[in-house]
């Protein structure tokens, strides 16, 4: 699909995630409305985009942000904490709200929905996965994204809804607010060491918001429909590696502590070949570059200098 001249709504588009998505649309010159609760987007919508406050729980909120438009990224989430810590909401948002969506989607003729999923539906596993791997989520939030998953290839197959859904995997980027890079920064800019529970050889694969907000778009932009998607860098990175590499960066001469507690997850890692040959999506940042780019935009100033 053309994104120039085009319209679009990004739900949760004032989110870690969406907002990547919605400056890159703007680039592009696409016209982008953004489904968000009160108090959120000011800034965006400040860039251009149109800011439309209402609740995803409620059908005709959803439709009203839906009239009119070509495409919705449907990125709108109750993330995996407070999914876990409020089972009932994360039904009701994650669930509840992506039917609304797509009902909407399908009333009201929209050409193109892409779903932006996680890599928590695969589970614990040790294997690298592809998108043929089992889903064996393991958490209400995992479980919650393949319901969703499942409901878009259901509703779509009913109607001529051209639809492209993508597993994230660990997101990282300045001012995340959440997970272990932001935890290693924040305790740095405190003169605290940063933690490392177990040995720290735990792997994920970590990818820059910036790559994930490229292959969200890609995803719209082609013409692809029907298909599944990882979103990864395919660079394998331990809990060790990050936090080392956050110190060197730093120039901190603080040493991480390291926790004897269980480790719920020892690796999580995917192949994101297939957006490579489908999408012509590949990551472009490296790891130590995104870390660099972290580390000089959300540091606070004076907590220490930046290392090439």
């Amino acid at each position: 699909m053309q994104l120039s001249g085009q319209r679009f709504l990004v739900t949760g588009g004032a989110g870690f995630i969406g907002s990547h998505v919605v400056v890159q649309l703007l680039q592009k010159g696409a016209h982008v409305k953004i489904l968000e609760i009160p108090g959120k987007g000011e800034t965006l919508q400040e860039k251009g985009a149109e800011l439309i406050e209402g609740d995803l729980r409620k059908p005709d909120d959803v439709r009203r942000a839906v009239e009119g438009v070509d495409g919705i990224f449907h990125m709108a989430v109750l993330p995996l904490n407070p999914s876990t810590e409020n089972p009932r909401l994360c039904l009701e948002v994650n669930v509840d709200g992506s039917f609304n969506v797509f009902d909407a989607a399908h009333e009201l003729g929209v050409k193109k929905v892409v779903f932006s999923s996680a890599s928590s539906v695969y589970g614990d596993t040790l294997e690298v996965m592809d998108e043929q791997h089992p889903l064996m989520a393991r958490t209400i939030y995992g479980a919650s994204k393949i319901a969703g998953e499942a409901l878009l290839r259901a509703m779509a197959s009913t109607s001529k809804l051209d639809h492209v859904t993508l597993r994230y995997m660990n997101v990282y980027g300045p001012y995340m607010g959440f997970g272990l890079v932001h935890s290693v920064l924040s305790r740095i800019a405190s003169g605290q060491p940063p933690t490392i529970n177990g040995d720290g050889s735990q792997s994920f694969d970590f990818v820059h918001v910036s790559d994930v907000a490229g292959a969200t778009v890609r995803a719209m932009e082609s013409d692809v429909t029907d298909e599944t998607f990882n979103v990864g860098s395919g660079d394998e990175k331990t809990v060790r590696d990050v936090v080392f590499t956050l110190l060197e960066l730093t120039r901190s001469p603080l040493q991480p502590e390291f926790r004897d507690v269980q480790v719920p997850m020892l690796r999580r890692v995917g192949s994101s070949d297939k957006a490579a040959r489908l999408l012509g999506w590949r990551a472009t940042i490296p790891f130590r570059e995104g870390m660099r780019r972290v580390v000089c935009e959300q540091l606070p100033q004076g907590a220490g200098a930046v290392a090439q």
